[in-house]
């Protein structure tokens, strides 16, 4: 008897910093999402797209719950919502090297009773011994919400096959939703935007990316004198202050530099072709707080 092809959308839910994003690029093998260590890091949702013969699994990534200190903030936690309503089934994730705590039982408490499939995923096993994995494990054996807790580790790929099978087994049955050649449908502009903001999240301080911006002004494909292919990306990155700028820009523009010739070499090895890239940095007072300007930036 042929098995039936499944498919849907599965919402990748937890607070910030606890792996959504490196179990995304594990999964599909490849770098889809940016990943740093600083909060805020996903500000979208985006759709990851992993294929095998009779299923797909669309993976739906989205920023972390935490608490909103302005309309950003609000706006990121609207986006974690509307993700847990449109999805088939929740993969609800906690970080067990740096222990359960109450940010992750908060989370917890906001899918409790939503009536989907709902597998606990325990990540960063990597990190610890049997007898702190018991421990984190005794934190959460009260909770009877999941069909299934698996202990997983999205950095090295432990137990990834058993959590892609039974997420695959929660599934309905449905439609092919997007070619086997798509894996991700977030716009080109996006994903540029994304690589630059993750250079400067990885080189700045920890509490300055949360106050950065970067738009796409200008995408354009091209050839070079010598019949090269070549891309001619500008970006503008917004700061709230005239002191982040600085920052941004760095002692005789070093900063700057830097973050542009990672996200270049980057980007280079994404398209395959030469990159020229633009960094104008500019000031938006409060932009975080602002209606248009959010609008604008794609929020």
């Amino acid at each position: 008897m042929e098995e039936k092809f499944k498919s849907g959308f599965v919402g990748l839910i937890g607070r910030t910093n606890v792996g959504k994003s490196t179990f995304i690029n594990s999964v599909l093998r490849q770098k889809v999402v940016i990943i740093t260590d600083k909060c805020q890091t996903t500000r979208n949702r985006i759709n990851c797209i992993y294929n095998s013969l009779n299923s797909q699994i669309i993976f739906v990534d989205c920023p972390g719950f935490f608490k909103p200190k302005d309309l950003l903030g609000k706006k990121l936690n609207k986006v974690v919502g509307d993700v847990i309503k449109d999805s088939d089934v929740l993969l609800a994730m906690v970080d067990v090297a740096g222990g359960i705590g109450s940010g992750d039982f908060y989370v917890l408490e906001q899918i409790k009773n939503i009536k989907k499939p709902k597998i606990l995923l325990l990540n960063k096993i990597d990190k610890i011994g049997e007898k702190k994995l018991d421990s984190e494990r005794k934190k959460i054996a009260h909770l009877d919400q999941f069909e299934k807790i698996i202990s997983i580790s999205a950095k090295t790929g432990k137990n990834l096959d058993i959590c892609i099978e039974e997420t695959k087994n929660l599934l309905p049955e449905g439609p092919k939703y997007f070619n086997d050649d798509i894996i991700s449908d977030q716009p080109i502009e996006k994903l540029v935007s994304d690589i630059v903001r993750e250079k400067l999240a990885l080189n700045l301080m920890q509490e300055l990316p949360h106050s950065i911006g970067v738009k796409v002004k200008k995408y354009q494909e091209g050839e070079t004198k010598s019949g090269e292919d070549i891309i001619n990306i500008s970006c503008d990155i917004y700061t709230e202050k005239k002191s982040q700028k600085a920052i941004v820009i760095g002692k005789s523009g070093r900063m700057l530099k830097k973050v542009g010739m990672e996200a270049r070499k980057e980007l280079e090895n994404l398209f395959e072709c030469k990159i020229y890239l633009g960094l104008w940095v500019k000031i938006a007072q409060n932009w975080t707080k602002n209606e248009a300007l959010l609008k604008e930036l794609g929020y």
